[in-house]
């Protein structure tokens, strides 16, 4: 009986164990989308959110990436209108903030209006419990994109 329990005990810390060294394994995703940037953007002094995230330890955002099937346009004009600056997607926690860019469409290629963006490598740190926010940055007036998944990797510090 006392063996049983030993055994018991044992494997339950070793589970224990597992699973902590599996929520420290990285690198991990926050993920975002964005239907149309015009319901986004609106006259507010701050940048609408569009998704939030509140880690309980502290991270490193390590790239942050984004696919849209409609690159960044002039609405109401031909396809070929660039927008000049183009709609951001910002990560923030209110001080600490790192922004990429929705190219403009492209017209050329097996599909034209299709446009990706990716930070690259980065670390941007945020602390524990910091509340954050994926955040639409208007860019000139009149400018949209649509269909955007927005990818951030981070890893746990």
């Amino acid at each position: 009986m006392k063996l049983s329990k030993l055994l018991t005990v044992a494997l339950v810390a070793g589970i224990l164990s597992l699973n902590a060294q599996a929520q420290n394994a990285g690198p991990f995703l926050w993920t975002g989308y964005i239907d149309t940037i015009g319901n986004y953007v609106r006259s507010y002094s701050e940048a609408p959110v569009v998704s939030r995230f509140t880690p309980g330890v502290a991270i490193t955002v390590t790239r942050v990436q984004l696919q849209a099937a409609y690159g960044s346009t002039i609405e109401g004009h031909p396809h070929d209108t660039k927008c000049n600056p183009v709609p951001r997607i910002r990560v923030t926690d209110g001080t600490t903030k790192y922004a990429i860019g929705i190219p403009n469409a492209r017209e050329s290629g097996p599909q034209p209006l299709s446009v990706h963006a990716d930070s690259g490598p980065i670390a941007v740190r945020f602390p524990a419990n910091a509340n954050l926010a994926l955040r639409v940055v208007p860019g000139e007036t009149g400018c949209y994109a649509s269909s955007i998944n927005v990818n951030v990797q981070y890893s746990v510090d």
